[in-house]
């Protein structure tokens, strides 16, 4: 249940991450066939940008690995966190899973799903924007910050146990799994305008 917890909770972010545009323009790209690693850093940049309109998930994924490394190389560059991010949910699978999503037969679609979502890239897309805010916070958009503050509380699902728990956590007490994590989510998504209380946590912020 903790897993398909987390695959729910990473399908709503991407329902609301406007800033990967979910609704693909399928633009042809005359490079879209090379390797993007050979390119000069200038036109990896340029191609990941122009990548993430395609709806080619394998290749948005491939853009990412090349666009994370420049980001390993010049972390302090916020735009190519943020180019980064976008990437990884893009390349994650996580808008085929919604496509695939049987809404009036959810239990058994989100398990036919799972297969399909890379966790490690939805996770990616999360330390990217974090790592974006230290930098400059004024360059993150509302979006990008609701839909890192969901990641961020499905992951503080995932380090306390469940949801349930995670919801009877006493902020200020003593320090349980989860907390830290769960304050992060909350400071994100209340700057993305949300409350976290919309996603079921009731119990631990007033």
């Amino acid at each position: 249940m903790k897993k398909i917890k987390f695959i729910v909770l990473a399908i709503v972010t991407v329902v609301v991450f406007s800033s990967c545009q979910q609704i693909f323009t399928y633009s042809p790209l005359t490079w879209a066939q090379r390797d993007p690693s050979t390119l000069p850093p200038v036109q990896q940049i340029a191609y990941a940008e122009s990548i993430l309109t395609s709806g080619d998930t394998a290749a948005i994924a491939v853009a990412y690995a090349v666009i994370d490394k420049l980001v390993t190389a010049d972390p302090s560059n916020v735009e190519l966190q943020l180019l980064a991010a976008d990437l990884a949910i893009g390349g994650s699978g996580i808008s085929d899973a919604i496509g695939n999503l049987d809404l009036n037969n959810l239990d058994t679609s989100i398990e036919a799903v799972l297969s399909t979502i890379d966790l490690t890239l939805v996770a990616a897309s999360a330390s990217h924007v974090v790592a974006a805010e230290a930098l400059d916070a004024s360059a993150i958009s509302a979006e990008q910050y609701l839909n890192t503050g969901l990641i961020l509380l499905a992951q503080a699902a995932d380090e306390s146990g469940d949801f349930t728990t995670l919801n009877t956590i006493t902020i200020g007490g003593t320090v349980e799994a989860g907390e830290a994590t769960l304050i992060q989510a909350e400071d994100f998504i209340v700057k993305g305008g949300g409350n976290i209380a919309d996603y079921g946590i009731t119990e631990v912020f007033p």
